[in-house]
């Protein structure tokens, strides 16, 4: 109903529709072709159509990661101390980016390993949605095993964007650190870099 009075176009359409595209509808097609890379064409703008939702929810996913990738900082020292993913197991050694209960020794830069994984809200791992984050067991040694639940933290987003928010745990992966975080810290064993 759309293409009415355009008939050019609607054989187009209909050549495609049954898979019979002739030369001559080729020719129609390429001439509309357009090379501006700007304006309603720009990349940003203009709208990406696919045959598959799969291809759609890449493309989606693509734009997704590159709009949050160009206001939220990669460092982690800009986006309060918490990743953007953290990689978590059983036996895991992970430091505190955080200070949680520096009574309990819970305070930022302690070191310890996982011990279990507390699943959100008691469900099978089957039942847990991907915004899920679950709650962790750690042993610091002396300081005891704690439970370490998630933490938002609010931070600036680059250039003048406003304030981001990121839930995590307050938990970094550490079988390395920098010597500047090992100051003043105690470990059995170490392999040092010398360079």
């Amino acid at each position: 109903m759309r293409q009415q009075g355009d008939t050019t176009f609607i054989d187009v359409l209909n050549a495609l529709w049954i898979g019979e595209l002739a030369t001559s509808h080729m020719s129609v097609l390429m001439s509309r072709v357009s090379t501006e890379m700007d304006g309603e064409f720009s990349v940003e703008k203009a709208m990406r159509i696919y045959p598959t939702n799969k291809q759609v929810e890449a493309h989606n996913n693509k734009a997704a990661k590159n709009s949050i990738d160009t206001v939220i900082s990669d460092d982690i020292n800009k986006t309060g101390g918490l990743p953007r993913e953290l990689v978590i197991f059983v036996g895991a050694k992970v430091m505190m980016r955080s200070n949680i209960d520096v009574q309990k020794g819970l305070v930022n830069e302690a070191i310890g390993i996982v011990t279990e994984l507390k699943l959100a809200g008691g469900f099978r791992r089957g039942q847990i949605y991907k915004q899920d984050i679950p709650g962790v067991m750690v042993n610091f040694g002396v300081d005891g095993i704690h439970l370490i639940k998630p933490k938002s933290i609010q931070f600036p987003a680059k250039f003048s964007y406003g304030t981001a928010e990121r839930r995590m745990l307050p938990l970094i992966l550490s079988c390395a650190s920098t010597a500047h975080k090992m100051q003043g810290t105690s470990v059995n064993y170490a392999v040092v870099y010398l360079g």
